[in-house]
């Protein structure tokens, strides 16, 4: 499996969607991006370090942080390998251990972002879900793949209501789609 390192490049909302954001990790050339989906709170907590707000070396996440790397003398890498179920499955990886542990990909990201440790997605996988990544663009492509049944469901009222048919078909086909896969045994 070749790896291809990934840099957090920032957080944003989806346009109506005020409870879901996006973390955007681009690859070293800046060719190439991967859009990961997050919750409200992990899109505020994003929003604090990105701002560099006082409080956050007192938060949670930097004060673990801070014990374990006083106290263990481990290196750490976020494995990010595969996508099930419209969610990537992301590793905390050991590399001096070989051992690794299943993490949420937003709490990974956040970790690696705060710890400064590398972020590593399988070469293929990047391929498939990442986008070409353009740094003047203010919109962002998300694979349908990674959204969840409710999302979609709302985005197909939501462009039924807007009289968008050629997006409500595409989004009715995915949600057909998902249904026939949850139906085989």
């Amino acid at each position: 499996m070749a790896l291809v390192r990934l840099y957090f490049k920032s957080v944003s909302e989806i346009l109506q969607a005020e409870d879901v954001g996006l973390l955007i990790l681009v690859n070293e050339e800046k060719t190439r991006q991967l859009s990961v989906i997050c919750d409200a709170a992990m899109k505020y907590q994003f929003g604090l370090r990105v701002s560099k707000a006082d409080i956050t070396p007192q938060l949670l996440p930097e004060v673990l942080w801070q014990v374990v790397k006083r106290n263990l003398d481990l290196r750490f890498q976020l494995i990010i390998n595969d996508i099930i179920d419209g969610k990537y499955r992301s590793l905390l990886y050991m590399p001096d251990i070989l051992q690794a542990i299943p993490i949420r990909i937003s709490d990974g990201v956040l970790l690696a972002y705060l710890a400064d440790f590398p972020i590593y997605i399988d070469e293929q996988l990047l391929m498939r879900q990442g986008v070409p990544y353009d740094d003047s663009q203010t919109r962002v492509s998300v694979p349908v793949n990674i959204i969840s049944n409710e999302m979609l469901q709302e985005a197909l009222e939501r462009a039924v209501s807007e009289e968008d048919y050629k997006k409500a078909s595409q989004i009715r086909d995915e949600l057909r789609r998902r249904e026939k896969k949850d139906d085989k045994p």
